[in-house]
C-alpha cells in the first residue's frame, strides 16, 4: 500500500477530524485515546508544533473496496501524528523526568497517533513517526528529547515507539486519572 506521508496544512483539518471522529467509534479500548477539539488541532499545524499525515495514493483501496464506498469517502487521509511543543509549560511531561530548563525548551511530546481503522495495519504510525523525526532533525531550532505517552495495555502503540527507538522512562497518572507510559528517546 503506497502513502504519501507529509506535513498537514490547515485544508487538512476536515480529514484529521474526520480520522479522529471514525477511530474513537470504532475503539475496543477508548481509555486508550484522549481525542480533542478541532481548535486544539488547529493551534498544531503550525502554531504550537506541527502535524504529520499519511495520504493513500490515488487509486488505493481500503480491503480491496475503492475509497468511495467505504467510511472515507469525505477525507482523504488516513491518518495523522500530532507534534507538540511544549515549552516550559506546566504539562510539559520533561517536568516527570527532572529535566532542567534548558532540555524543557528542547523537548517536543510526539502528541497523538491516529490511523483510520480501515487502514490499520499499514505501519503508518511508525511512518509518521519516522516523518515526524525527520522534520525535526532538519529543523533550526534544535528540539531533541522526544517524550510519549501510551496506556499500558495499549501493545500496538507500546510496540510501534518501542521499535522506533523509544523507552519506556516513567509510569504515571494522566490526564485525569488514566495510567499512561512516558516513553522518551533523545536525538
Amino acid at each position: 500500500m503506497e502513502f504519501i506521508i507529509r506535513k498537514a496544512g490547515y485544508e487538512d483539518i476536515p480529514g484529521i477530524m474526520a480520522v479522529m471522529k471514525d477511530a474513537q467509534k470504532a475503539m475496543e479500548h477508548p481509555e486508550w485515546f484522549c481525542s480533542d477539539r478541532e481548535e486544539y488541532m488547529k493551534k498544531h499545524i503550525e502554531t504550537y508544533g506541527f502535524t504529520i499525515v499519511a495520504e493513500p495514493v490515488s487509486g488505493s483501496s481500503i480491503a480491496g473496496n475503492s475509497l468511495t464506498g467505504s467510511s472515507l469517502a469525505g477525507s482523504s487521509l488516513a491518518g495523522f501524528f500530532l507534534i507538540k511543543f511544549p515549552g516550559l509549560s506546566e504539562e510539559n511531561l520533561g517536568h516527570l523526568l527532572n529535566y532542567s530548563e534548558e532540555e524543557l525548551q528542547r523537548t517536543v511530546h510526539m502528541d497523538m497517533a491516529v490511523v483510520h481503522p480501515s487502514w490499520q495495519g499499514n505501519g503508518l504510525q511508525s511512518r509518521m513517526l519516522r516523518k515526524a523525526e525527520e522534520v525535526l532533525a532538519d529543523s533550526p531550532v534544535p528540539r531533541n528529547r522526544l517524550l510519549a505517552t501510551v496506556h499500558p495495555d495499549n501493545r500496538y502503540s507500546l510496540h510501534n515507539m518501542q521499535s522506533n527507538g523509544y523507552e519506556i522512562v516513567k509510569t504515571a497518572v494522566l490526564y485525569g486519572g488514566l495510567p499512561r507510559y512516558v516513553l522518551q528517546k533523545i536525538l
